[in-house]
């Protein structure tokens, strides 16, 4: 019977008055494993931990049967104990609220007993067993009321081995032989023999039948991909190689039982070859099943997004809607659209929205179904949104026969809701009948659509074929008028906004000066009018 001491361990109440736990500035005390406790006057080392750091100023101080033995250190050392006795600690400290305060620790009761039959137990620790001949087996003793310095005689078949009185014994036994030992205990109280013999072990001889299998970490595996092959040897005996075949081929370097590569193609067939040189083993050569591997191609994910609604450049307050078209994003990816690398949208492939002049937009497709991928993402090039303040609506007035827009700049002028190619200017002669409007082009954002005008009467009489000349023009006061023939002619000058600024007449003349320089800067529009009904009309830029 193996010495043991019966441990009991009291939750005592500390001073703070918990139970069944250690709990905040707290101790236990205990003995170390395997100390042989039983015997009379054996020593024992009983060590004291504390389970809180909060603690300051610890004192200890250790009990025997609820005497103090005069001990204030962690540990207490002692061969004065006798069956029945009791041990525990008590800690002195200033806790962590600063006060002085105290703590009892567990009990532990002492069992000894005068007379124990010493027992021993073989067994085998290293190799197997039943196993091939010529491997070397170990055996290791396991004393029972053994005392500190047993001695140990081993025996093969009953005899004992020269030298072999260590606690384990290593050799190469002959198929059949029985393996024991004997053990001497230097207890104090082994009794009524100092000697124990153990079991014998007989020892098998066999041959081995070699196997191999072996698994691979990923199959299916994407193209270029690492991947790890292991073999296992079983009843292999000493000395055995394992080597890797792709294809039927000896992959180069490839010794041992794991296998890593990444250069494998869909299709090929992966097997290990076990090659064993103990004679004990049947089989020299064992082939494990083999691997065919699904090897899958990466796909490279692509995307595109185009203006399906609104324009850029355009209006700063007008929405637009871009619509993505992406492939080889596998199942279910994340479909997101950022503005300025922040998410705005996701889950759609149309995104509409209104922009700030400068914002970037780009699209992003994420797999997310792990897949082959070359990458797991892409993401579309940043398209520049160029946005411009809406101009307000132009006022288009007819003065005499001419239409004019009240601002100066590029324009588009409609005629029945439909564009006037060319016709671009500040102002616009009707040739027919319908209506007429415009609307003024900044180049990215026009403008609202002006007032519409109704033509209905048209005059065609022109004075002299409509061969006015004016000159300079621009000016910077004095133009010169010459139509040509000798005529009676009314001259009006009219601001942008139909305004009349200064009229003038010729009688029988074939031009007129006219002096501007009176009126601020900017466009004019001078109408003649002959005394045949004729009509021209002109604009002039006037600086200053």
């Amino acid at each position: 019977m193996i010495r043991r001491l019966i441990l009991m361990l009291l939750l005592c109440v500390g001073a703070h008055g918990v139970t069944n736990a250690a709990t905040e500035d707290s101790v236990y005390i205990y003995l170390p494993w395997g100390s042989d406790t039983t015997c009379p006057g054996s020593q024992l080392t009983f060590t004291a931990v504390e389970t809180n750091d909060t603690m300051t100023g610890t004192i200890f101080r250790w009990y025997t049967n609820n005497v103090y033995t005069g001990v204030s250190i962690d540990t207490f050392i002692t061969t004065a104990l006798n069956d029945g006795d009791s041990v525990y600690c008590k800690i002195f400290f200033t806790n962590s609220a600063g006060f002085p305060d105290s703590f009892k620790s567990n009990t532990l009761y002492v069992y000894r007993r005068s007379a124990i039959v010493p027992t021993v137990l073989n067994a085998l620790t290293s190799g197997s067993n039943p196993d091939c001949p010529g491997h070397p087996l170990t055996f290791t003793a396991y004393p029972g009321t053994g005392g500190p310095s047993p001695v140990y005689q081993w025996r093969v078949d009953g005899v004992a081995i020269s030298g072999a009185t260590s606690q384990t014994y290593t050799n190469i036994f002959a198929d059949g032989d029985t393996v024991s030992v004997m053990m001497v205990s230097n207890s104090t109280c082994a009794s009524p023999t100092d000697t124990a013999y153990s079991n014998g072990i007989e020892v098998i001889h066999d041959s081995l039948t070699a196997t191999l299998t072996m698994s691979v970490a990923w199959n299916p595996i994407c193209a270029g991909a690492h991947d790890t092959f292991t073999a296992f040897a079983l009843d292999a005996g000493l000395g055995s190689t394992i080597y890797w075949y792709v294809n039927g081929i000896q992959v180069p370097g490839a010794l041992g039982p794991n296998y890593n590569t990444d250069t494998l193609h869909n299709g090929d067939i992966v097997y290990a070859m076990l090659v064993a040189t103990d004679a004990c083993v049947i089989n020299d050569t064992t082939i494990s099943p083999s691997v065919t591997m699904t090897v899958l191609p990466n796909v490279d994910p692509s995307a595109h997004i185009v203006l399906t609604h609104g324009a850029n450049p355009g209006c700063i307050d007008s929405a637009i809607t871009f619509t993505a078209t992406y492939a080889d994003g596998g199942v279910a990816p994340d479909i997101l659209w950022l503005v300025n690398d922040t998410v705005r949208g996701s889950g759609t492939s149309t995104f509409t929205r209104t922009y700030a002049d400068g914002d970037l937009l780009t699209f992003r497709v994420r797999t997310t179904d792990g897949g082959c991928y070359v990458n797991d993402s892409v993401t579309t090039s940043a398209i520049l949104m160029v946005r411009d303040s809406t101009p307000v609506a132009p006022l288009v007035s007819l003065i005499d026969n001419i239409l004019v827009a009240n601002t100066t700049g590029t324009y588009i002028w409609y005629f029945n809701g439909v564009v006037i190619p060319g016709a671009n200017s500040q102002t616009y002669h009707p040739g027919t009948m319908g209506y007429y409007s415009a609307r003024r082009d900044t180049g990215n954002c026009p403008s609202e659509m002006s007032n519409i005008i109704y033509i209905s009467l048209l005059k065609v009489g022109e004075i002299a074929g409509n061969s006015v000349k004016i000159y300079p023009n621009p000016t910077s006061g004095i133009v010169t008028l010459d139509w040509g023939s000798v005529v009676r002619t009314n001259i009006t000058v009219s601001n942008i906004i139909g305004q009349v600024v200064l009229t003038e007449t010729s009688n029988g003349s074939t031009g007129k000066e006219l002096n501007l320089s009176h009126l601020p800067a900017g466009n004019y529009i001078i109408t003649l009018k002959d005394e045949n009904g004729g009509i021209s009309t002109h604009k002039v830029l006037l600086e200053k």
